[in-house]
């Protein structure tokens, strides 16, 4: 090679500007991405059960979660979490295994498993699992000296994190922190017995008295007149 070098000085000088143009023609259309991009098969499975103990999550939603959907076709391995009022549970598949066969499999035992949850379970949410989607890449603070804490969760998730989500490359804004609107309703055991009445039927007789009506028009003349049937308590004085 020294010696081909030597007598070709020329061509090596050529040859030498042919691979730095490729060289960098290649390095300016190379894609660039933080993170890597996860190309095999898996399913995550979320539940809900807000305020139930951690335990309990465990015991009565994550393990039945992993026994119904790990008779799905082509699992490798599960992993599963559980914590305060949430269940997860993720399923990995083999490479020859379909996404979508996966999803829908997947998604036919996670709402089959539904009649044997503990009443009240909120339906199980499935999607694919992306390792690298759940990893943050911004953190973005509002603040204020004049707005509550509950002002100022309603800002920013009703209205920032929609104006955050037309952002190309956004993904699914989540809000932390502030005060959550919580309506607290508390009754005397007492006058509940006197009556003839349980803590259960209360929280039935709020839920079955506040609750949307669907509603139509009303033609009258050459308007259209929106019918509001006014199921839901507006005021928290009218509980």
């Amino acid at each position: 090679m020294i010696k081909l070098s030597f007598r070709n000085p020329l061509l090596i000088v050529v040859f030498a500007i042919i691979v730095a143009v490729i060289s960098w023609m290649s390095v300016k259309n190379l894609s660039i991405d933080i993170l890597p991009e996860f190309k095999k098969t898996a399913m995550q499975i979320l539940v809900l059960y807000p305020g139930m103990p951690t335990e309990v999550v465990e015991k009565d939603i994550t393990s039945r979660l992993e026994r119904w959907t790990g008779q799905s076709e082509g699992i490798v391995r599960q992993e599963s979490k559980s914590m305060m009022g949430v269940g997860v549970v993720k399923n990995h598949f083999r490479e020859d295994i379909d996404p979508a066969t996966a999803m829908a499999n997947t998604s036919s035992f996670a709402m089959s498993d539904m009649y044997y949850l503990p009443p009240g379970t909120l339906p199980p949410m499935v999607q694919p699992y992306d390792p690298t989607a759940s990893i943050p890449l911004c953190l973005l603070t509002v603040s204020s000296e004049e707005k509550s804490g509950k002002e100022l969760y309603d800002i920013a998730y009703f209205h920032l994190r929609n104006m955050l989500g037309g952002i190309q490359g956004i993904i699914a804004p989540a809000v932390y922190g502030g005060r959550l609107r919580r309506i607290y309703i508390y009754v005397e055991p007492d006058k509940l017995e006197s009556r003839g009445l349980s803590s259960t039927d209360i929280m039935e007789a709020v839920q079955k008295n506040t609750t949307m009506i669907p509603s139509g028009e009303a033609r009258i003349g050459n308007l259209n007149y929106g019918i509001n049937a006014r199921g839901m308590i507006e005021n928290i004085e009218d509980l």
